[in-house]
C-alpha cells in the first residue's frame, strides 16, 4: 500500500505540521510507503521524515490567491500527476479537500480546523468577493459530500463545527503526545542561555497570533511583575507580523520590556528544552487548536494553566 498525504504548505512547523511528520513516520515504520504533496516545505520539517518522498508542486504563476486558488490549482496538479502511484489519499486542512475533485481513490480528510472563517462573509468585502466566497464554499461542500467519505477531527467542538459547516458527522480521534520525547530536556541549557536561572519562568508555545491569545499573558505578567520577583514570560512561535506588532507595543507602554523574551520560532528540540526550563505553561488560547503544547508540558512535568476557552480545557487546569 502506498499513501499520498496532501497538506497546503509547510511555513511553520507547528501542531498540524507535527501530526503529519510523525504519521509519516508511522506508517514508515509500518512498512507503509507514503509520500507528502505540497507547494512548500521547510528544511526543519523534512529533515525529521524518515524515508518519506517530498513532492514540492509549485503553486501558479497567477496574480491573485483569493481563498487559497493558488494552493488549489497546484494540489490539484500534483494530485492528478501522481494519483496512480497510490491507494489511498491522506487530506490535510483547507484548500487541500477541493483539490482532490474529480478524483475517485479512497480519501481520508484530517480536518485540524473546519474552514469556517474561510468562508465568514465580510460586511467591508464587494459584492464580487461575497458571491465568489459563497460559491467555493458550495463547491466546496459538494466535494466533501460527493468525494471525501471519510473524515477525522480532534475533538467534540470541531466535530460540532463540521456538522454545522457541512451537515456530515467525522469521526473524532484526539491528537497522540510523544511522551518519550517530551519528557527529556535541557533545561539548563535555555536557562544559562537567557540568564534564567534565578528566574520564575513562565512559558506559552504557539504561532504568536490574535487565535493564541499572547496578550493576555502579557496581561497576566502585568498583574504578577510586584508580587513574584525575578518574572520572565518567553513566547515560542512563529510570529504573525501585525499581532506582534499589537503586542509589543502594549508592552512598550505598560512598561514590561524586561519581563518579556520573545524566543520565535524553533525546532522540536529546542521547544523541548524550554518545557523543561519553565516553571509553567500559560495558555490563553482562543477556540482554535491548542491540544498539544499543554500535554507537551505535561510530559516535561510542569503545571499547565489554560483559558476557559481552550478545547483541553476538560482535562487542564482551567482559570477563568
Amino acid at each position: 500500500m502506498r499513501v499520498l498525504i496532501v497538506y497546503p504548505k509547510f511555513y511553520i512547523y507547528g501542531g498540524a505540521e507535527l501530526v503529519i511528520v510523525r504519521l509519516a513516520n508511522y506508517l514508515t515504520k509500518k512498512g507503509i510507503q507514503n509520500a507528502i504533496l505540497t507547494t512548500a516545505m521547510l528544511p526543519e520539517v523534512e529533515k525529521e521524515l524518515n524515508e518519506t518522498e517530498v513532492i514540492i508542486q509549485k503553486e501558479s504563476k497567477i496574480p491573485f490567491n483569493f481563498l487559497g486558488i493558488k494552493e488549489t490549482l497546484a494540489l490539484h496538479k500534483g494530485m492528478r500527476d501522481n494519483l496512480d502511484d497510490f491507494d489511498v489519499i491522506n487530506i490535510h486542512n483547507y484548500p487541500a479537500e477541493i483539490s482532490f475533485f474529480p478524483f475517485k481513490k479512497p480519501a481520508v480528510w484530517m480536518c485540524n480546523e473546519p474552514p469556517e472563517v474561510v468562508f465568514r462573509l465580510d460586511l467591508k468585502q464587494s459584492l464580487f468577493s461575497k458571491l465568489i466566497k459563497k460559491t467555493i464554499l458550495k463547491f466546496d461542500k459538494f466535494v466533501v459530500k460527493h468525494y471525501i467519505k471519510n473524515v477525522i477531527v480532534a475533538d467534540e467542538f470541531n466535530a460540532e463545527r463540521f456538522i454545522k459547516l457541512y451537515g456530515l458527522k467525522p469521526e473524532i480521534i484526539n491528537y497522540g503526545i510523544d511522551y518519550d520525547f517530551f519528557s527529556q530536556g535541557d533545561s539548563k541549557k535555555i536557562r544559562q542561555e537567557y540568564n534564567l536561572d534565578n528566574s520564575f519562568v513562565i512559558l506559552q508555545v504557539g504561532m504568536l497570533t490574535s487565535l493564541k491569545n499572547q496578550i493576555e499573558s502579557v496581561k497576566t505578567i502585568e498583574k504578577l511583575k510586584d508580587k513574584i520577583p525575578n518574572l520572565k514570560l518567553i513566547f515560542a512561535g512563529w510570529p504573525e507580523k501585525e499581532y506582534e506588532l499589537k503586542v509589543k507595543e502594549y508592552i512598550k507602554e505598560k512598561k514590561l520590556d524586561k519581563y518579556v523574551i520573545f524566543f520565535g520560532s524553533s525546532d522540536r528540540n529546542r521547544i523541548r528544552d524550554l518545557y523543561n526550563a519553565c516553571d509553567v505553561l500559560l495558555h490563553p488560547i482562543k477556540p482554535q487548536g491548542g491540544w498539544l503544547a499543554p500535554f507537551e508540558a505535561l510530559c516535561a512535568g510542569k503545571p499547565v494553566v489554560v483559558s476557559p476557552e481552550t478545547l483541553c480545557r476538560e482535562t487542564s487546569c482551567c482559570l477563568s
